[in-house]
């Protein structure tokens, strides 16, 4: 690994520079004298975000697109309410985020490629499966469970990789490394509405050419990451971590966070419909969601360098939660783009930056990938209940106010318990 311009990462200063106690000696971390070096940037780290933006698109891209399979899913299953059918998307988001539970151990362990590689595969095989299904079930196991666990195992060694890369410039790389999911976010519902609203093509190849993009991309992934060296012995899983105020503060507010979060994700096309909004341009909402959360990592991870991520990220906290109390009196078709541009962006720089903030806690990186794994599990029971809460919410009361104003008011809380994170994690300095 290249030294040039390289940041030397030593356990006891890296411990004294970012205001942590961790314990004298972690299981499964290595001893105090070890060191790694970053490069921080170069041609073989750059790479590595290239791969790691490909898994992110093919992964979290085709999840942020849920609601276009949402408003399809009621047209072709009239018998499920819209909480029902969110149950294929919760479950989906629950099974990414929860299967890094056990990817992120698989990677410190034994590098990422174990990983990425197969379950690139599985990927690619649950994209075309659900291309063949037409019942409620079947779409829960191929896209809810199957394609839901396939996209967990994989954005979690790719982002742990980019941490062993990157230090000081670590909230930037894998910002822009998040970026992928935005853009597939936008890619995959254009290409999908375009060709479900085509009668001589229909849902089944507009799955399966998603499908092929997916296994285009990952294979750029598979031949981009290049792995280090750096392995961990010891337990799977670090429990200790949760007694640092700074990681487990972090948890609870992102966990209350993720309860509110997909519900534009999820609910603003048919929400456009219902305030006179033409179907084809709510449809178009989920794109411009993605649009702004686009341009919310890009500026999010520059501004982390200069403003510190973790006040970037309680700052986008709030902002997300303000947008989602400012949504309850948008009805205009205007009103409602610029809500999901203002969205994308609050909701996109959370999401980039995220990962980054947690594998700072962690004492050395060869564990970022147990600190990332175990504290995204955790989210995973938030986004597996926050949409189907809502939309119990919405049915139940035949309109959209309380399921917004419980998604806006659980994000508020959450931004509150990260704010606490944040002073925990640097009491004394103003930037972090």
């Amino acid at each position: 690994m290249s030294t040039t311009s390289s940041t030397i990462y030593e356990h006891t200063a890296r411990e004294a520079d970012s205001d942590q106690d961790p314990e004298s000696k972690t299981p499964g971390a290595p001893e105090k004298h070890s060191e790694h070096v970053f490069p921080d940037g170069g041609a073989k780290a750059w790479l590595v975000v290239l791969g790691c933006w490909c898994t992110s698109f093919a992964s979290f891209g085709i999840v942020n697109s849920f609601g276009v399979y949402e408003t399809y899913y009621l047209e072709i299953l009239p018998d499920h309410s819209p909480s029902t059918i969110a149950w294929i998307g919760s479950i989906q988001a629950f099974a990414l985020f929860s299967a890094t539970l056990i990817s992120g151990p698989l990677t410190d362990r034994y590098g990422p490629m174990v990983v990425i590689w197969p379950m690139s595969v599985l990927l690619v095989v649950a994209m075309m499966l659900t291309s063949l299904c037409t019942k409620f079930w079947e779409f829960i196991l191929c896209q809810g469970i199957l394609l839901g666990i396939s996209c967990g195992l994989i954005f979690a060694p790719a982002f742990s990789v980019v941490g062993h890369y990157f230090f000081k410039k670590r909230a930037m790389a894998m910002a822009y490394a998040s970026t992928g999911s935005p853009i597939g976010g936008t890619i995959f519902p254009v290409i999908l509405t375009k060709l479900i609203q085509n009668p001589s093509v229909g849902f089944p190849w507009a799955q399966r050419v998603c499908g092929f993009l997916s296994l285009f991309l990952l294979l750029i992934a598979a031949v981009a990451i290049r792995p280090t060296s750096m392995r961990r012995k010891g337990n799977p899983i670090v429990l200790e971590a949760f007694k640092k105020p700074a990681y487990s503060l972090q948890v609870a507010g992102l966990f209350m966070v993720i309860l509110g979060f997909w519900t534009p994700y999820f609910y603003i096309a048919a929400y456009a419909q219902d305030h006179g909004m033409s179907p084809g341009l709510a449809s178009y909402l989920f794109a411009i969601l993605n649009a702004g959360s686009f341009a919310g990592r890009m500026l999010g991870g520059t501004f982390s360098n200069h403003l510190g991520q973790f006040n970037v990220v309680a700052f986008s906290c709030y902002g997300a939660a303000i947008m989602l109390f400012c949504w309850l009196e948008i009805t205009s078709s205007a009103g409602l783009i610029v809500f999901s541009v203002l969205f994308g962006a609050t909701s996109g720089i959370i999401i980039a930056l995220m990962m980054s903030t947690m594998a700072h806690c962690a004492p050395h990186p060869s564990q970022i990938g147990a600190y990332v794994g175990q504290s995204t599990f955790i989210l995973g029971f938030a986004g597996l209940a926050g949409t189907p809460i809502t939309g119990a919410l919405i049915s139940n009361y035949n309109g959209y106010s309380r399921g917004i104003i419980f998604s806006g008011s659980v994000m508020m809380a959450g931004a509150v318990l990260f704010t606490f994170a944040r002073y925990t994690y640097a009491k004394d300095k103003l930037i972090a």
